[in-house]
């Protein structure tokens, strides 16, 4: 309670003494505070509404309310019904407060919160793997950056780590291995892939206050059997319009170990000289890997074989074998 001295003082007045009127006392007041939603997010907007009172309850209008919400101010008047509204951004964690700082006629009152803890919301961008497909057995590297959302937008999140981990089939998985952010909030990962599957890096949550939230990203990748194909013309030197046998093998890269690729079809192409690549026909590959077809050469020219791929095997084409016509 403020107390307001006024000084008492004797003046002469015809027929006798005057005194000055006593000290008096502020009215007190009471301030109210509300929060309609609590708050989950740094950066959410967040709306404190109220009501200023004096002694007794009656409303106190026009009056100036400084509205604290976790170090974010700003100042809001009183209506005729003494309530006041004030919606401002959450910078961090903390309580919110009302005060009002009294005047000459009315005491100074405060109010506040519980204690609110907010999160960063998280992402992660900049998200790459490569090469994709990749060869069994092969690194594929996985790459991007953390984020967290701050006031002014997307900030790098950093004095965290990211965990890798991989399913073939979408629903067991197994943790592959952990990388730090670096001070761009970048991470990467580099790990042998033997088989299809999905693999996604995960920023677990920090639950303390003006933590984040948990974010994560995947990817599927191929992974595919190297493969090579050989090719070979006889005879090398052959009679206009006589034919040519292309013969060759088939072959893909399993588990380390090269095996026979078989029961597909390779395209066998030739290319005159000064001119261009044409399909002449299909070879069948038998079993054991092995193809073997005769071809008519109208003229000299260049002649390959190319596997197209498949989900399992990837695309291969031979060297070039050059056959003269006499």
């Amino acid at each position: 309670m403020r107390i307001f001295a006024v000084p008492v003082g004797i003046a002469l007045i015809a027929g006798g003494l005057a005194f000055a009127p006593p000290a008096y006392a502020a009215v007190g007041t009471a301030i109210t505070i509300r929060v309609d939603e609590a708050p989950k997010y740094i950066g959410d907007s967040v709306t404190v509404s109220g009501k200023l009172t004096r002694t007794g309850g009656a409303a106190l209008p026009s009056r100036d309310i400084l509205v604290n919400v976790a170090g974010k101010r700003t100042i809001v008047r009183t209506n005729t019904q003494g309530l006041y509204i004030a919606e401002l951004v959450v910078p961090r964690s903390g309580a919110y407060t009302a005060e009002y700082l009294g005047d000459t006629a009315y005491d100074e009152s405060t109010r506040a919160t519980p204690y609110y803890p907010v999160h960063y919301r998280t992402g992660i961008d900049e998200f790459t793997a490569s090469p994709k497909p990749v060869a069994q057995n092969k690194p594929v590297n996985i790459a991007g950056r953390a984020f967290r959302v701050g006031l002014k937008g997307k900030e790098a999140l950093t004095g965290a780590s990211v965990d890798l981990h991989f399913s073939g089939d979408g629903k067991n998985w197994s943790y592959v291995g952990t990388s730090a952010l670096d001070a761009k909030g970048r991470f990467r990962f580099a790990p042998t892939v033997a088989q299809d599957g999905t693999w996604y890096v995960v920023l677990e949550a920090n639950p303390t206050p003006d933590g984040w939230t948990r974010t994560q990203r995947s990817v599927w990748i191929d992974s595919r059997y190297p493969t090579r194909l050989s090719v070979a013309a006889t005879p090398k030197n052959v009679k206009k319009n006589a034919k040519v046998r292309l013969h060759g093998a088939l072959g893909h890269r399993v588990d380390g170990v090269w095996r026979p690729l078989g029961k597909v079809r390779v395209t066998v192409y030739f290319k005159p000289k000064g001119g261009k690549w044409r399909s002449q026909g299909t070879a069948w590959v038998s079993a054991n890997g092995k193809y073997s077809k005769k071809f008519k050469t109208p003229r000299d020219g260049w002649w390959r074989t190319v596997y197209q791929g498949n989900g399992a095997n990837f695309k291969v084409t031979s060297k070039n074998v050059w056959v003269n016509v006499l």
